[in-house]
Order: structure tokens, then C-alpha cells, then sequence
């Protein structure tokens, strides 16, 4: 059973619709008319380098920047100019890159912070899984969060997330500085624990690792959606860099970074 609306084109279930966003600080147009969907339970990564729009349109999508134009709609309801909280309590959650903790709360009082939404006995079930998901979260519960590691504190924003309900999970770039032991654990949960259940947009620029769990994806030039394919499309890793060169080779971006590169 699927939740959601379907689309127009597709006929295919949809959970959230961006029809031509754009979004500008300014003068600049960060974002440039992006037109992207999401189906329920589903991984889609955004591939650009920096500065092509990819964690602006997160944020946008979060309430976190406001929207210059278009329309963002969520299990059927505009959005578009919903506070940031009130998407949050409808089960959308921002995870930043930034690892941002309360420091001088404990690691336990961190997590409760993300299910207040729910009822106390539910809140300790829901942190339960999280320490089964995470075991350093659960054996440094009482300790501050400052004490943790940078790779930790990832661990306990995404365990924050997770504490929420969250339907719709807005990674951005969970990769960054994280060493491989760490990363694969957050894999294996988004493989895991969170494939089927939680639509997830994965902001990266680590094609290796986001090519591990991936539905779909979608590359961004200059705030553009200038490719969108599904995983069928790729069959390995370098075919996905192969892709990614293609479209860049006439602009000199760069390539994302990969395990080994």
C-alpha cells in the first residue's frame, strides 16, 4: 500500500512534487526552476558540485530558505510557505552535514529533543532502536555530546531525525568527513532500517557511496536539473561517473569525490 498522490505523467504514487521552485538570495538564483518528484519509501540522490543548488533545495523543501517562486507539495497539501516546525511535525527532517548538537545536553537528552511529538513510553522505544541502530549512542547515553566524535555526533543527528517520525529525510551530504567505518554504518541504516518506509532525497557528493542505496537520481549544474535517471540507467559506479562527466565536461565542474579519489 502506498500513501501519496499520484502523478499526473506517471500514474505512479507520488509523496513529494517541486514544480518549478526557484529560490534566490538576492540577485543570485540559487535554484532555477526544479521540477522533481519523490514516490513513497524511495532514495533519490542529487549529484552537482559545489554551489549547484543541491543543499538549497533541501533547505527549501524544509522551510529553512523561503521559496522565490514555484510550488512544493506534500502528500497532497502545498507546503510551498508552511513554517519550517509545522513540516517537521508532519514528519520532514533537515539532517545537515554540519553534525549541529546540543553540546552540554547528554546524548540521551538529544534524542528526546527529536521525539516530543510523541508519548513518553513510545519515546523510549523509539530511542531504543535508534541505540540498537547506533550501539555508541546507546553506551554514551549519559554523557554530554560534546564528548562525541564527529563521525558520534552524525550518528546522534540522524538518531535525533529518526526519534521524529520522520517520512521525508533531507540528507545533506551525511558523508562529509566521516571516516568508512562510520559511513557504512549509516549506509547499512538507510539501507536497512529506513529503505521502503522513509522517502529520502541524499544531497552527496560521494557517487560511491550514495550509488550503494539509490532508487534514482538526479544532477544539478549552475541550480539546474539538467538529468534525471533511474538506477536501471547505471549499472556501476563508473558508468554513474561516467554520466556525471558527461554532462559536466563542457562547464569544467569538477567531479564528486569517490572512495579512492
Amino acid at each position: 500500500m502506498t500513501t501519496g498522490h499520484e502523478s499526473a505523467t506517471t500514474g505512479i504514487a507520488v509523496h513529494l512534487k517541486i514544480k518549478n521552485v526557484s529560490v534566490m538570495f538576492g540577485q543570485v538564483r540559487a535554484v532555477r526552476g526544479v521540477t522533481l518528484e519523490a514516490r513513497p519509501g524511495e532514495v533519490v540522490a542529487i549529484f552537482g558540485t559545489n554551489g549547484s543548488g543541491k543543499t538549497t533545495l533541501l533547505k527549501a523543501i524544509a522551510g529553512l530558505v523561503p521559496v522565490t517562486s514555484g510550488r512544493i507539495t506534500y502528500h497532497g497539501e502545498d507546503i510551498t510557505f508552511l513554517p519550517a516546525h509545522e513540516r517537521m511535525a508532519r514528519g520532514v527532517h533537515y539532517v545537515s552535514d554540519r553534525a549541529r548538537v546540543a553540546l552540554r545536553m547528554t546524548v540521551r537528552e538529544n534524542l528526546d529533543v527529536g521525539g516530543y511529538l510523541r508519548k513518553p513510553a513510545e519515546r523510549k522505544e523509539a530511542r531504543e532502536k535508534v541505540y540498537d541502530l547506533f550501539p555508541v549512542l546507546g553506551e554514551k547515553a549519559p554523557m554530554p555530546a560534546g564528548i562525541l566524535s564527529g563521525g558520534e555526533r552524525q550518528m546522534l543527528v540522524i538518531g535525533r531525525a529518526m526519534m521524529g517520525i520522520p517520512s521525508l529525510l533531507l540528507f545533506d551530504e551525511p558523508f562529509l568527513g566521516l571516516s568508512l567505518e562510520v559511513r557504512d554504518r549509516i549506509l547499512s541504516v538507510i539501507d536497512g532500517e529506513l529503505r521502503g518506509k522513509t522517502t529520502i532525497l541524499l544531497a552527496e557528493h560521494d557517487l560511491g557511496a550514495a550509488f550503494r542505496v539509490l532508487d534514482r537520481y538526479c544532477i544539478f549544474l549552475n541550480g539546474k536539473l539538467i538529468h534525471e535517471a533511474g538506477r536501471s540507467s547505471v549499472a556501476s559506479e563508473e558508468r554513474l561517473r561516467e554520466v556525471f562527466r558527461r554532462h559536466y565536461r563542457q562547464t569544467g565542474g569538477g567531479e564528486p569525490r569517490g572512495e579512492e579519489r
